[in-house]
């Protein structure tokens, strides 16, 4: 019994420590390239605009729960024989995962990473045909930087890389510049 109790104080000290004091939400913007960078699904892609919005919970001081999506709007030659046909299409990645985060400067700029599945939406035939995987694997990376003395502004870059699992058929990475509002 004694080790019980012991064991369930060292846990609640545990949570306690971890723990974040406010502000557990932040929810960003952001803009910036999409880039198809392997697999023979996206030869036809070209590089493109990206635009993204996330939200990101504290479950810890150094852990949070997050979810994005990422929208690129690529033009893709499909071009025949004879003809030559360039359209602009859409690729929606909708991401969920979890991410570390390591707080610098009394909590001033923190850098992350994280890892997680993103399911993909497409305009595009081929990607979405029905042999074409709809859930990737997605990690990210980044920082940012408060811009006021409470912490409720910031802003930086992320960095994403999208995968199918095994032989890789189509890649994305979207780089953004991100705003964001922590409440």
């Amino acid at each position: 019994m004694q080790k019980i109790r012991l064991l369930v104080f060292v846990c609640c000290f545990s949570l306690i420590a971890f723990s974040q004091e406010t502000m557990r939400n932040t929810a960003s913007i952001g803009a910036g390239g999409g880039f198809p960078s392997g697999g023979w699904r996206t030869d036809g892609f070209s590089n493109s605009p990206s635009f993204s919005a996330s939200y990101e919970f504290r479950i810890f001081k150094y852990l949070a729960a997050e979810g994005a999506v990422v929208n690129m709007l690529p033009n893709v030659n499909e071009g025949g024989e004879f003809v030559d046909l360039i359209a602009r299409e859409r690729v929606t990645l909708l991401s969920f995962g979890a991410r570390g985060i390591l707080p610098l400067r009394q909590g001033r700029i923190e850098l992350f990473a994280g890892a997680g599945a993103a399911h993909l939406f497409t305009s595009d035939f081929y990607l979405s045909s029905f042999d074409a995987p709809s859930w990737i694997y997605q990690v990210n990376t980044g920082g940012r930087v408060a811009l006021d003395h409470r912490h409720h502004f910031w802003v930086g870059p992320t960095v994403r890389f999208y995968r199918d699992g095994g032989r890789p058929t189509e890649e994305w990475v979207s780089l953004t510049g991100d705003f964001g509002v922590r409440f």
